[in-house]
């Protein structure tokens, strides 16, 4: 055999050897790999792109200097015109949280030893929510304090005695409400 026999034999294998399984496949791990991370990338570089053209745009804002008290005898006030040529650029400022009115609750205050029908324990938004639901058929429950500082119990009642108690009861499995019976 040549030296020029060897070296081709080394570039271009005889095609009647089968190729090791092994390297077969480490080039199919390493292609799906490849193939995750190039998915990836594209995923999250169209994530990324939408959140970016979604994004609320700011509006350059003009600085104009506010216009001192003129004497009595100024036929008229001037006005500042903002100049084209000049923008400057200001940072956004954080809204301030607007409070929501207080809602318009029937409250209540249970006492020991009353009896009532607790249908939800909620935070404000959520109690709004499942007012409307229930005012919608025909439900009105009174609030009562919750277990902690932001949740209401929306609670019937109070309930003279048991009788009174079932009958809520099976009206209210009727519509498909979810309840418990409480003793405060």
């Amino acid at each position: 055999m040549s030296s020029m026999e060897t070296i081709n034999h080394e570039i271009q294998p005889n095609p009647e050897t089968a190729a090791d399984p092994a390297k077969m496949q480490a080039k199919r791990v390493f292609i799906g790999f490849a193939a995750t991370i190039t998915i990836g990338l594209a995923v999250a570089g169209w994530y990324v792109g939408g959140r970016i053209f979604a994004a609320e745009k700011v509006h350059a804002a003009t600085i104009v200097q506010p216009v001192s008290s003129a004497p009595a005898s100024a036929p008229a006030p001037v006005v500042a015109k903002p100049e084209p040529s000049v923008a400057v650029i200001a940072e956004p400022v954080a809204a301030a949280p607007v409070e929501a009115p207080a809602p318009a609750w029937n409250t209540v205050d249970p006492q020991p030893g009353d009896l009532y029908l607790q249908l939800a324990t909620m935070g404000p938004n959520s109690t709004n929510e499942y007012l409307k639901e229930l005012d919608a058929k025909g439900i009105h429950p009174r609030i009562a304090p919750g277990p902690g500082e932001n949740l209401h119990r929306l609670i019937l009642g109070p309930y003279p005695d048991k009788s009174a108690l079932e009958k809520e009861q099976q009206e209210l499995e009727s519509t498909g409400i979810q309840f418990m019976a409480r003793r405060y």
